[in-house]
């Protein structure tokens, strides 16, 4: 009998209980050693564990570290995005407009958050990372936008495996398929900024489809409002400069070794 449910919070022991994680499947349940899928409750990433590696955790105690822990990353990001939105405050200039498709309800309001803040015009999807491919082209003719945000949850499936193989990762190959639908779409990387992945992705082979920007050149966890910032970030850049991949790792919460990506024009027009 398992001795943790669908929805239980859990950490992983052999991690330094360094993440928070909701139970969302269990596999084997009726065998000695049932085996735990998990999703991160504030990184975009999937996981999974055997029951002696994890420890439950008390709902209230994980909801309050995770507002300290939003409050903080927030703020974060905002000091590196204030002088932007000042410019789009005072000159009441037209910014790019987002598309957000997203696997998590919860992550997609937290972006959608961030972009009202901003000032910013933006479109949310919600949708399994396995069905985005089979709504991209429907989402991008509806919402016409700037800049096209395709995120939710990812991960390497075994630490030793063959990071070049795409079949070992939990969904890239959706966000590869969802990058180059977009590029036939528009294949102007000036008319459409593409971000795409989640934890630990394919970083290489998404940016290969055609994004701007993608996750995770050191396969690390990145956070759940990094797509945001950096959507927000080309949203609010002036049309005749540029954002650089070494600006991205300054203001995204997971830095450099979480988001990296090519030179882009932003899209911040009179």
């Amino acid at each position: 009998m398992s001795k943790f449910n669908k929805g239980s919070i859990v950490v992983r022991k052999s991690h330094g209980q360094d993440i928070y994680f909701t139970v969302i499947d269990v596999l084997n349940k009726d065998s000695a050693t049932p085996l735990y899928v998990l999703r991160g409750m504030f990184y975009r990433i999937i996981a999974d564990a055997y029951e002696d590696d994890l420890i439950k955790k008390d709902y209230r105690n994980a909801i309050t570290d995770l507002r300290t822990h939003f409050v903080r990353a927030k703020n974060n990001a905002s000091r590196g995005l204030n002088f932007n939105r000042l410019l789009l405050q005072k000159a009441k200039r037209s910014s790019g407009r987002i598309l957000h498709i997203d696997s998590s309800e919860r992550f997609l309001e937290m972006c959608r958050n961030l972009y009202r803040e901003a000032g910013l015009r933006s479109t949310g999807y919600l949708a399994n990372e396995s069905e985005q491919p089979n709504i991209i082209r429907r989402a991008l003719l509806q919402s016409r936008p700037d800049i096209l945000v395709v995120t939710g949850h990812d991960g390497i499936k075994k630490s030793n495996s063959d990071l070049n193989s795409i079949e070992n990762y939990r969904n890239s190959k959706y966000f590869i398929e969802c990058v180059k639908e977009a590029r036939r779409y528009e294949p102007d990387y000036d008319k459409l900024c593409i971000f795409a992945g989640a934890c630990q992705s394919h970083f290489e082979a998404i940016m290969a489809a055609g994004a701007n920007f993608a996750s995770s050149p050191g396969r690390i966890n990145i956070n759940a409002l990094d797509p945001a910032i950096v959507s927000e970030k080309v949203a609010l850049t002036d049309r005749n400069n540029f954002v650089t991949p070494e600006e991205i790792g300054q203001i995204t919460i997971s830095g450099k070794e979480g988001i990296g990506g090519i030179k882009t024009r932003g899209h911040l027009t009179n």
